[in-house]
């Protein structure tokens, strides 16, 4: 079995995957978030840096994604991010916001079929590195899936991840396990499932389910619940140590933030989105997010999280509320 922990745009980012693979671990490949490929010939550095060896630990296995419908600079990006020494490249299908889908991209590609047959004619060409996809169960509907499953078939992928979603879904209401049943038994590469697993018992309940999948995604469970991973994999850690963690977690975020970031009003504001995760498990009644967000300054921030942190039993295995 594989776990893969899902990109995230704005929080999955190097120093993340970094401190994430260093202090919690348990997952075997980080998928980076997406990057918007451009018609521009030259390749900004700049937009490939949270790739750059020097950014990333060597522990830490790294996919880069890729959003685009146009398999030339799809090509060029990748060849560039192949050069870099990453053998692996995503290509992402999937991403259901409406500002990337009205332009025929992420999930919004999933519409048009014969767009994704000429992209994958074009980036298929004497591939040097893996290909693989991440998508939806279609834009709109099931059957949007199963026509684009008809061609991803014909190509020679590495593998294929399903979000148990359709694109409009975006994130609300539940995951469609009998159409991923379906689309999984209509694809000829391997499949990895990803959606909603929360808790170790969620994992148990979808993977019995799904008896011949053995590859899982975790995204917003694992950003909640770091433990998750080694909770699936049976392994657990004492109330002390997992506060140890969190502390020495925090840490290395914030510190990332105060050498990258200017303002301390910045600073916090990214922190709010860390904790917009992590309280799930901290703050029974979301008072906790009530006072971060109102937090405008670093020695607010930190009387607040180190009144949490300072408690050995402040936090919960069992979600808290629900976000």
């Amino acid at each position: 079995m594989k776990l893969y922990l899902a990109p995230l745009q704005g929080m999955t980012t190097a120093c993340y995957r970094n401190a994430y693979a260093r202090i919690f671990g348990g997952i075997d490949a980080y998928y980076s978030p997406f990057i918007a490929t451009a018609d521009n010939e030259r390749i900004s550095r700049a937009l490939l840096k949270d790739l750059l060896p020097e950014h990333n630990e060597d522990r830490v296995k790294i996919v880069p994604q890729l959003l685009s419908n146009s398999g030339e600079a799809f090509r060029r990006f990748a060849g560039t991010i192949y050069e870099m020494g990453h053998t692996e490249i995503n290509w992402n299908i999937g991403c259901p916001f409406p500002m990337v889908t009205k332009k025929k991209k992420g999930a919004g590609i999933l519409s048009h079929p014969h767009m994704i047959q000429s992209f994958l004619d074009t980036v298929c060409e004497n591939l040097p590195y893996s290909l693989t996809v991440k998508m939806r169960l279609g834009m709109n509907s099931g059957e949007e899936g199963l026509r684009v499953m008809e061609i991803l078939n014909q190509y020679p992928l590495g593998g294929v991840i399903i979000h148990a979603r359709t694109g409009v879904q975006m994130y609300s209401g539940s995951v469609d396990l009998e159409a991923f049943e379906a689309l999984s038994a209509a694809c000829r590469h391997q499949v990895t499932y990803n959606g909603d697993i929360f808790t170790s018992g969620g994992f148990t309940s979808i993977s019995e389910r799904l008896p011949a999948v053995n590859n899982f995604m975790l995204g917003r469970g694992a950003l909640r619940d770091p433990f998750l991973p080694w909770a699936i994999r049976g392994k657990t850690f004492s109330p002390a140590d997992k506060v140890h963690m969190l502390r020495e977690f925090h840490g290395e975020i914030l510190q990332y933030y105060k050498t990258s970031l200017s303002g301390e009003k910045h600073i916090c504001d990214k922190m709010k989105e860390f904790w917009s995760y992590i309280s799930v498990h901290t703050d029974r009644d979301g008072k906790l997010m009530k006072k971060i967000k109102k937090c405008h300054s670093l020695i607010s921030y930190l009387e607040i999280v180190n009144q949490v942190l300072d408690s050995p039993d402040c936090w919960n295995d069992t979600p808290l509320r629900s976000i």
